[in-house]
């Protein structure tokens, strides 16, 4: 009997503990997570940017308010509806006297209330062409703000370049300061013990101790950054603050050559490809037109309008209960301006200096373009060649270190050989981490100087 009893207490305990454990998997499962992981590449980071980033989703509504303009502008060439509903109270209804056989008659002109209702149709028959240079200019605005999306896009991928590789390259020196002082420490150990056994000077002691203390604000700075950086890319990517993010890269600099670039031949695509010139190009053209757009000014205008009306006069009683009179009129109106106080000699006069200067400022325009394809190019040369030049130098500098940690454990070589060593690692890896960093921006740079579209090779 007691037997059962203490089953039935084992069975009510272990029902006890499943029914705990399937309630707190449950509230986990309900519970938000604090936050989500993200694991990027280049192509996925410029994906994200695309779709997150409120600079370039704002340069993208530009081409919703083109069409918008487009319509409104060809609103002037359409007919115009409009009704109106009028309501006269005469508190003194004009009186005048005539004499009429030698009698004075006092006569009312009007009534006490007067309602009219009116429906009007207008259409413009002739406006001096400012409907059509309006339609024109706003069709220019819409492929200035195509171009000027298409800009937004290849700068946002440069600005993807630059913080994705910046966030790699703080990673990385961070990567480098964290070893190195873990190596320090190591070495300050064994220092440690072998100036313990009277194998080491106290020199040697005190200057490892220098080096591991010298390189904790390094540590603590390289964490600080990577961490600005990777809030960065966070920002530029639309992901929130609190998710981890870790970008994934391959060193692999293959992926960033370009065919060798002669600037003279290159300035035909530059300028076709480049989205600055076609905005200053569309600019000049728009301004032209706007000339067209003032002058119409000096022009006659012609409208057809038809309006009709309903009328009703009383005393008192019910304005619904009244008969309304109805009448129908239509006519031709013509405009034709003689003197506007110079309103319109001024207007064309600036439009006329805004195309000059928007005709300079194309020329500018285009030799700023071929100025930057020959600093970006430079620069990325400069990248190439730096990150070739390092070459083996962090295997060679850690081969180094190796040897002159096994040199000092066995009594030939010093500390100070083993700092310098341990020195030159850290100088050719954060050294090789920025160059390769320099070559993704400088191609990346270099892309958007041609005017190509950038996009990451995967």
């Amino acid at each position: 009997m007691s037997a059962v009893k203490n089953m039935t207490k084992i069975m009510k305990k272990t029902l006890t503990e499943i029914i705990g454990a399937a309630m707190f998997f449950i509230i986990c499962l309900i519970s938000p997570a604090s936050g989500e992981g993200y694991s990027v590449d280049l192509s996925e980071a410029i994906s994200l940017a695309l779709e997150n980033n409120e600079s370039y989703l704002i340069a993208k509504k530009e081409i919703d308010r083109a069409n918008s303009q487009i319509i409104e502008a060809a609103a002037g060439a359409l007919p115009q509806i409009t009704g109106g509903l009028t309501y006269l109270r005469n508190w003194r209804v004009p009186t005048n006297v005539i004499q009429f056989d030698g009698e004075v008659v006092t006569v009312k002109f009007g009534t006490d209330n007067s309602y009219s209702a009116d429906l009007t149709l207008t259409q413009p028959l002739y406006s001096g062409g400012r409907t059509i240079a309006a339609i024109k200019i706003a069709r220019l605005y819409k492929k200035l703000s195509r171009e000027m999306v298409r800009g937004a896009s290849q700068d946002l991928k440069v600005e993807v370049y630059n913080t994705f590789y910046g966030a790699v390259l703080a990673r990385e020196i961070n990567r480098v300061s964290s070893q190195s002082l873990k190596f320090a420490q190591e070495n300050l150990d064994i220092v440690e013990k072998m100036y313990a056994q009277g194998m080491a000077s106290e020199y040697d002691f005190l200057r490892a101790k220098v080096e591991v203390a010298n390189l904790q604000p390094t540590v603590t700075k390289s964490e600080t950054d990577f961490e600005v950086a990777t809030s960065a890319l966070k920002n530029l990517l639309g992901i929130k603050a609190e998710d981890d993010l870790e970008p994934e890269v391959e060193f692999d600099s293959s992926q960033f050559i370009v065919s060798p670039v002669e600037v003279s031949g290159y300035e035909d695509e530059l300028i076709q490809n480049r989205p600055e010139v076609k905005i200053s190009e569309y600019t000049s053209e728009g301004r032209k037109r706007a000339i067209s757009l003032y002058a119409a000014g000096y022009k006659p205008s012609l409208n057809f309008r038809t309006t009709l009306q309903y009328q009703t006069q009383f005393d008192e009683g019910n304005v619904f209960k009244r008969r309304w009179d109805r009448s129908l009129n239509s006519m031709l109106e013509l405009n034709i301006p003689i003197f506007d106080s110079w309103r319109t000699p001024s207007q064309v006069k600036q439009a006329k200096i805004d195309y000059s200067q928007s005709r300079l400022q194309e020329e500018a325009v285009r030799k700023a373009m071929i100025l930057d394809l020959e600093q970006s190019y430079g620069k990325y040369l400069e990248a190439r060649e730096n990150l070739s030049a390092q070459g083996n130098a962090v295997e060679l500098a850690r081969r180094g270190l190796e040897i002159a940690n096994v040199r000092f454990e066995n009594g030939v070589g010093t500390q100070l050989e083993v700092s310098d060593a341990r020195l030159q690692l850290q100088l050719a890896e954060i050294n090789n981490a920025t160059a390769f960093y320099d070559l993704a921006v400088g191609y990346a740079k270099l892309m958007r100087a041609l005017g190509r579209d950038l996009e990451p090779i995967k």
